[in-house]
């Protein structure tokens, strides 16, 4: 069976649309790490001859992406509720309850669970004893997940030849996981600086250490300069990024006026060594050639 022009049309479209699709799914409006299930009681009563939302209509704040339930009762009278989502006011309930929550009259209770995708101030009714059942209700935007980093001590004294160390806390904020990969720049540029371990992996709410150890060592011949430096330690994840300063003291071990060589213990014991040997070997060959 050969398939004609119109039928291949209709099968390579059908393919695109298929491989596609992935690439049209959308992430969610919101970070779902923050949000919880919320359950909301309010009650119908009457104070001083008018009706209202639990005897004063409060102010709800929920966080955007929160799961709600809202119990609704009442102590006396009929009453509808309406939560007015897309602030088309109190009389517009055709899109009820596709885009705003909403009950049909109840006398005893109701219930509407929903989730609070949009942020913003909102108003929410009893469309019967409008304007006296009327109040605020307030979605948060979600917090952005994160971390923190923090060093200890994050500042250190070390003298010329030594190394010192201080540990990176890095803590998940707002239900954050992942892995983060550990890097460094140091002004001025002299002293070495490691990490041990060079990432590390954090799950939602918990914490990981690493250690950084700067070393003041230099080569065979020479030490790191005396002065201060800054150590700024950053830890990446993606393109969301954070960093933290150790300042860095070096101290000097050596009070030898300026201009003079600046040698680490080491240098000098290698030196004194070959001093010895070279008198050793001369007097040898004296005593030798004397004979």
């Amino acid at each position: 069976m050969i398939a004609t022009k119109p039928t291949l049309q209709i099968l390579s479209l059908f393919l695109l649309l298929t491989l596609a699709s992935p690439l049209l799914s959308t992430a969610p409006p919101y970070p779902t790490a923050h949000a919880s299930a919320r359950t909301i009681s309010l009650v119908a009563n009457i104070v001083g001859g008018y009706y209202y939302w639990n005897s004063t209509n409060p102010t709800i704040t929920v966080t955007q992406g929160d799961s709600i339930t809202l119990d609704l009762s009442s102590s006396s009278g009929t009453h509808k509720f309406l939560l007015d989502f897309d602030g088309d006011g109190v009389s517009d309930i055709n899109d009820c309850p596709s885009t705003d929550p909403c009950t049909s009259s109840f006398a005893t209770s109701a219930t509407i669970s929903f989730t609070a995708n949009t942020a913003g101030s909102f108003m929410y009714y009893c469309t019967i004893h409008y304007p006296s059942m009327v109040g605020n209700f307030v979605v948060q935007a979600a917090a952005t997940p994160g971390f923190s980093i923090t060093p200890s001590p994050a500042s250190l004294a070390i003298q010329q030849g030594s190394t010192g160390t201080s540990t990176i806390t890095l803590a998940s904020l707002n239900g954050f996981s992942g892995s983060l990969t550990l890097s460094q720049t140091t002004s001025p540029s002299e002293p070495s600086v490691s990490f041990n371990p060079t990432s590390v992996t954090l799950s939602s709410g918990g914490t990981a250490t690493s250690t950084v150890t700067v070393s003041a060592m230099g080569g065979l011949y020479s030490s790191v300069a005396a002065g201060n430096y800054a150590v700024t330690v950053t830890a990446t994840n993606g393109t969301l990024t954070h960093s933290a300063t150790i300042q860095v003291a070096v101290a000097s071990t050596s009070t030898s006026p300026a201009g003079s060589l600046n040698l680490p213990l080491t240098a000098l014991v290698g030196v004194a060594v070959v001093l010895v040997v070279a008198v050793a070997v001369t007097v040898f060959l004296v005593r030798r050639k004397s004979r």
